[in-house]
């Protein structure tokens, strides 16, 4: 972590579940930060914890307005969390997920290669490894996007390269939080299927692999953290267990363009796959690349598929569960 002391990083989407624990782990480490996002109402909660953290209001929609910004700021890296998330209305409304997904992605790092920015790690998801929905495979384009931009740009100084992680226990898009709001209350469960696996970590988990990432990039890779995965009735027996409370479960089928189990890594991917050495990460190298990758062990494990990788053991998912609540 050395390398990132007194670096400047500029986050995209800062301001969200992510992007705060981000802020809060990079000022530990005397790092100038500042938040790009539209959310000025959360950009108030984030002065209020961590008021020396620096926050601009804009959209990566507006490519000047993102080029101005690291024109003006000068970062030495960039961490782009900025996304439309929601996997149900990125279905009914596609554009808007392109819009921000992908030309958004393509405008901080076309702003990142004009500037000189050392790094700029893309936040990807488990969703874009074989996506079935529009959010997965806008983000499937985003990584794209990035790998292109370091092949194509190789004599620059910008490294380009993406991180994909799964749930994240207690982000604002998990369903932790749901669960345990649905227990507490009294209210059912809509559970889509008593089959549905789902690879969780914590927050503090995410925010180490978003750096591990972004200190071990190269150009062009695709991290990918190796984590467990954990039945959906299972994660309620859970919860069950720490809240001392009985739930109520309704099978509801899945919705449109959700998956019954997660993909963090295909097989198509493993050929060109590597371990990077000492921490919880694997390396997909890109399959186009003019440069000399590190001397990494291959990587000669299964592919990544929630339902291969379940932990079935209770008192492990309540130990995380509660970490990741606290």
């Amino acid at each position: 972590m050395t390398s990132l002391k007194n670096k400047t990083i500029l986050i995209t989407g800062g301001a969200g579940s992510l992007g705060s624990a981000l802020c809060e782990k990079l000022k530990s480490l005397n790092c100038r930060v500042i938040v790009f996002s539209r959310d000025e109402g959360k950009h108030a909660a984030i002065k209020d914890s961590l008021p020396e953290v620096e926050t601009v209001i804009g959209d990566i929609r507006d490519f000047e307005k993102v080029n101005q910004t690291f024109f003006s700021h000068k970062p030495d890296y960039v961490i782009h969390a900025a996304a439309l998330k929601r996997i149900d209305d990125m279905e009914i409304f596609p554009d808007e997920c392109v819009k921000t997904n992908i030309e958004g992605s393509r405008n901080v790092a076309k702003a990142a290669l004009l500037n000189n920015v050392s790094k700029c790690i893309l936040i990807s998801t488990d969703k874009a490894c074989e996506p079935v929905n529009v959010y997965g495979c806008s983000k499937f384009i985003a990584e794209r996007i990035f790998t292109n931009f370091d092949f194509h740009n190789q004599g620059s100084k910008t490294i380009f390269s993406s991180v994909r992680y799964g749930n994240v226990i207690a982000s604002r898009g998990s369903f932790i939080p749901l669960f345990i709001d649905k227990i507490k209350n009294n209210k059912p469960i809509n559970v889509t299927s008593n089959d549905m696996t789902r690879f969780l970590f914590t927050l503090n988990d995410a925010v180490n692999t978003v750096i591990d990432a972004l200190v071990n990039s190269f150009g062009g890779e695709v991290f990918v953290p190796e984590i467990n995965s954990y039945t959906l009735p299972l994660c309620i027996s859970a919860l069950e267990e720490i809240l001392q409370k009985k739930s109520i479960t309704k099978i509801s089928g899945l919705r449109p363009g959700e998956k019954l189990h997660e993909d963090m890594l295909s097989i198509t991917e493993i050929p060109f796959t590597y371990r990077v050495p000492n921490i919880n990460l694997l390396q997909i190298r890109p399959q186009y690349t003019n440069k000399k990758h590190q001397d990494f062990e291959k990587y000669t494990g299964p592919h990544f598929n929630s339902k291969l990788w379940v932990e079935s053991n209770t008192e492990t998912l309540i130990s995380l569960i509660k970490s990741g609540i606290s």
